[in-house]
């Protein structure tokens, strides 16, 4: 596709679209095809509804635990009040999150709240989490969908960019480390300052974003 043909595709819709971070990962993951199913379904999908949330619980109470500096019983205990099919895999979190914090200095620190735009797409990138790991503060994104795929740090490149790069409500330091937390392994992928070549790639995937967007 040409440079003219994909500026005219932007153009089609004046009106800025807005996703979340989480929406945006789940898009990078994904192959050709794979991408134009997955912004289908985010530009047609139900107005949020947070009865629907699987994770919603968790999600919450991982910041809470952590910003409250509650004690693990507070986390297990989010696993037990869970309905019948969800606690298997909220306990499983659950350890995951606590096996990965076991023996290291965690320091809460409040994150605020962030976007990123490119000229036609805003996500919004608020990160869940700050913490100080062993004295090392990172912006963490919480995301709950890498049990069964696997998830490193050139899949989250883009996300980590976009992350880096994001507009805050905060002022942090510039040794801040952005990163995605892959809760059901208890993985923490950052990534060190972004370059010219990551952020290129970061306005590629965006553009595509929108030309599937203006075409479905």
């Amino acid at each position: 596709m040409e440079y003219s043909e994909i500026k005219e595709l932007l153009l089609v819709s004046s009106k800025r679209v807005s996703i979340g971070l989480t929406q945006f990962t789940d898009f990078t993951f994904k192959g050709v095809t794979g991408k134009t199913s997955m912004v289908r379904q985010i530009k047609y999908q139900d107005e949020y509804n947070p009865a629907f949330d699987y994770w919603k619980p968790l999600r919450d109470g991982i910041r809470k635990f952590h910003e409250k500096e509650f004690s693990n019983d507070y986390l297990l205990s989010l696993a037990d009040k869970a309905s019948q099919a969800k606690q298997k895999n909220y306990l499983e979190a659950v350890k995951a999150h606590l096996k990965f914090i076991k023996n290291k200095e965690i320091e809460w620190f409040e994150p605020g709240k962030s976007n990123w735009n490119s000229e036609h797409l805003t996500v919004r990138s608020s990160p869940e989490l700050g913490l100080k790991i062993d004295g090392v503060p990172h912006l963490i994104k919480l995301y709950f969908k890498g049990k069964d795929e696997r998830i490193d740090k050139n899949k989250c490149r883009s996300s980590l960019t976009l992350l880096n790069q994001s507009d805050f409500t905060i002022e942090h330091s510039p040794d801040i480390k952005p990163a995605i937390y892959n809760v059901q392994k208890g993985r923490l992928i950052s990534d060190e300052p972004s370059t010219e070549d990551h952020l290129i790639a970061l306005e590629s995937e965006a553009a595509q974003f929108m030309v599937i967007w203006n075409k479905i």
